[in-house]
């Protein structure tokens, strides 16, 4: 049978499916939450040896996409975000940057080991693995690099107008490259670089997907702030 199988020309066979490839893709998600892209330098996914330092990488459960050291990305939106994860069991998320909350949590990221970060999370498409996901420059070493990603999002008549720019012309998102800097000093890390990218996004999600995706990425609920539900009977953090 197998070598029945081996004579079998894709040619031959009628089409092997009902829709498109996009539909498929929407079909196969798990939980309707947007994936996280990250720079590993440090910590226990590069002590387990999931991911080298330096590199890339989409955290999927117990096991990390290896994306490498350089990467091309499509920055579609941008949000404040503040990062409280100095309780594992009742993380909060604040996006309102005039808040008591993320003020509290940007204060206090400057102590050491905190747990804290903030700064700017953007939204965007990357081109290996063909997925939204969301970057987040949060720590004071790479707070400084997102401002270098701004001019790559999307620009429309109506921000010009607003921001009062002069001599830029409105635009889509254009394409990015992250690359990768050692910092040495004390300690060493790495940082991202932020580089344009002359080739172009060939193959992306429908404008409806992307519109969506910009839509939930940009919509504050309820007061602007997440947190992570407790276990039962402990008790909860207050906000």
């Amino acid at each position: 049978m197998s070598n029945a199988l081996a004579t079998i020309s894709p040619d031959q066979l009628p089409s092997t499916q009902i829709g498109n490839d996009e539909a498929y893709v929407e079909l196969s998600k798990g939980a309707d939450f947007l994936g996280r892209l990250q720079l590993f330098t440090k910590g226990a996914a590069i002590d387990e040896g999931k991911i080298p330092p330096g590199h890339y990488g989409i955290p999927e459960g117990e096991k990390i996409i290896d994306l490498g050291t350089s990467i091309d990305i499509l920055p579609l939106a941008r949000r404040p975000k503040a990062l409280d994860m100095s309780d594992k069991e009742a993380i909060v998320t604040t996006y309102d940057q005039n808040s008591d909350e993320f003020k509290a949590i940007a204060e206090k990221s400057f102590e050491q080991n905190s747990g804290c970060q903030y700064g700017t999370s953007f939204l965007v498409l990357e081109r290996q693995s063909g997925r939204f996901l969301e970057l987040f420059f949060g720590s004071k070493s790479t707070r400084p690099e997102a401002k270098n990603i701004f001019p790559y999002l999307p620009l429309t008549e109506a921000d010009i107008k607003a921001r009062g720019l002069k001599d830029v012309e409105p635009h889509g998102p254009l394409p990015v490259t992250l690359k990768v800097r050692l910092i040495k000093a004390k300690f060493s890390w790495h940082v991202p670089v932020v580089q344009k990218c002359s080739t172009p996004f060939e193959k992306v999600p429908s404008m409806a997907a992307i519109v969506k995706e910009i839509t939930k990425f940009i919509t504050i609920k309820n007061d602007g702030t997440e947190k992570v539900a407790e276990p039962a009977g402990k008790k909860a953090r207050a906000r």
